[in-house]
């Protein structure tokens, strides 16, 4: 369950919103409790300094202690409320006044220090906020108030306090509001985070669902790219278009399973169909020859067919090795229609060679012969008597071409964009007839594809077929 994207954007997003909500309720608190101490405090401070200067304009000598006598207005205004007290302490702790308000109790000697001390405490259970604040008298034996002759100088620790219940309470609903409210903001953001999570993370589990469905036996669902995020329709394109290229590779398998037991069934037919003939009975020898004959004919098919699949095969792998030297495809060319000259003499065609070129390219030259050879074959087989095959070879910025072209019979609009297909062939009874098994072309490209280049091919019914091959120039002869 946490392992699960949802519950980690809830957790995190929690803890954050958590984090935050708790600060500024800790900030708020806080400055909501200086605000209320400090105005106790400068109540009490008030009070304090007032006391301070009754106490200078009210103290006397008598004996060896000090006598203070206020009104019964003043002890009446600073200490006969109750829940407000006053005291006033000799440095020892001795209390030398107090007002009526703390009856018999007192207020809880000062802390150390000078100056301003305030302090919270419990008088009687009760909480009080608390003020020791000192002050400096002087008196003289004998003598007129404020004389300094012959006297001393005493401390005084004047105590003011007030109750602070009510401020306590203000200071705790508070607090139980604000933990409430907290607790209240982040379940509804939780179950926010969570419908909103929930809708956000919706177009994944549709594309996990899809995807879950899609198998080799229905490779045409796709996975809708209406209305999810953009984010997540670019991954469901992805995915569509990996669908796309599995589905065109499972179709050209199936279809390549079916051509090559099409083409390997017709050579099969042949030798068993003989050699069921040849065991019903004792045949002579012209029949066993032709026998024979018609066998090892079936059998070279059979084995041209099954070497161009291991070749188209070997050609399709992820880790073909090119063997790369510098090649000149004009002397390429020629050797191939060289060998090619015999063949192309008995089915009275006339190849005409390119002329000299100086362009050189990077490539294997067992496949570029091979590539060459099947292209100029081609042009011989689907040629007419008394045909041309034109081969010309020119340089280019970036590639060297070769062009081959025939005056053959051409090949129709709708299937040149298949010549390249695995077993495809456009006219089938008259492919057959040359031995052609549709693999041809498809080596060709493979082997140019390889090579970095590129095969155009232009065809039109009776007029011919002009196959351009575009090879990427070496290095060193683009530059010069």
């Amino acid at each position: 369950m946490l392992s699960s994207i949802k519950a980690k954007i809830i957790i995190f997003y929690m803890g954050v919103f958590f984090l935050a909500l708790s600060t500024l309720g800790a900030v708020l608190y806080f400055s909501i409790g200086k605000i209320v101490y400090d105005s106790v405090d400068a109540s009490l401070l008030s009070r304090a300094r007032a006391l301070s200067v009754l106490i200078n304009d009210n103290i006397s000598e008598s004996g060896s202690r000090a006598s203070f006598d206020f009104s019964e207005d003043i002890t009446r205004e600073y200490g006969l409320n109750a829940g407000v007290f006053f005291q006033i302490r000799l440095p020892d702790g001795t209390i030398v006044k107090k007002s009526n308000s703390l009856g018999g109790s007192e207020l809880p000697a000062d802390s150390e220090g000078g100056g301003a001390v305030f302090e919270t405490a419990f008088l009687n259970g009760v909480p009080v906020r608390l003020i020791n604040y000192r002050m400096a008298v002087e008196y003289a034996t004998g003598a007129g108030k404020g004389h300094v002759a012959g006297g001393r100088r005493a401390g005084l620790i004047v105590q003011c306090a007030e109750e602070i219940r009510g401020q306590l309470k203000l200071l705790r609903s508070y607090r139980i509001i604000l933990v409430g409210s907290i607790v209240f903001i982040m379940f509804a953001s939780a179950s926010g985070g969570l419908l909103i999570a929930g809708k956000a993370l919706a177009p994944v589990k549709d594309i996990s669902d899809t995807v879950s469905r899609i198998s080799e036996a229905n490779l045409s669902e796709r996975i809708k790219t209406e209305g999810i995020p953009g984010e997540l329709a670019a991954l469901a394109s992805s995915f569509n278009r990996t669908f796309d290229s599995l589905d065109m590779l499972f179709r050209r398998q199936k279809q390549f399973a079916a051509d090559a037991s099409h083409e390997l069934k017709v050579p099969l037919s042949v030798i068993l169909s003989h050699s069921e003939i040849m065991l019903r009975r004792e045949r002579t020898s012209a029949e066993y020859r032709e026998a024979f004959k018609a066998v090892m004919e079936a059998a070279k098919m059979m084995s041209e067919t099954v070497s161009k699949l291991l070749a188209s095969a070997r050609l399709s792998g992820e880790r073909t090795e090119l063997r790369l030297e510098d090649i000149n495809p004009a002397d390429l060319v020629c050797e191939a229609a060289g060998l090619l000259g015999p063949v192309a003499g008995r089915a009275g065609i006339r190849i005409n060679g390119p002329e000299r070129v100086a362009g050189r390219i990077r490539g294997d030259r067992a496949m570029l012969m091979e590539l060459f050879f099947n292209l100029l074959d081609n042009s011989i087989k689907y040629n007419v008597s008394g045909g041309t095959v034109d081969i010309s070879v020119r340089n280019e910025t970036d590639f060297v071409v070769t062009e081959i072209k025939d005056t053959g019979i051409g090949i129709p609009e709708n299937d040149l964009g298949r010549v390249f297909d695995r077993f495809y062939r456009v006219d089938k009874s008259r492919s057959r007839d040359t031995g052609g098994a549709g693999l041809g072309l498809s080596i060709c490209d493979l082997i140019v594809k390889l090579h970095g280049g590129r095969i155009d091919i232009k065809s039109a019914p009776g007029s011919g077929t002009a196959v351009s091959v575009y090879l990427k120039r070496a290095p060193d002869d683009a530059e010069a």
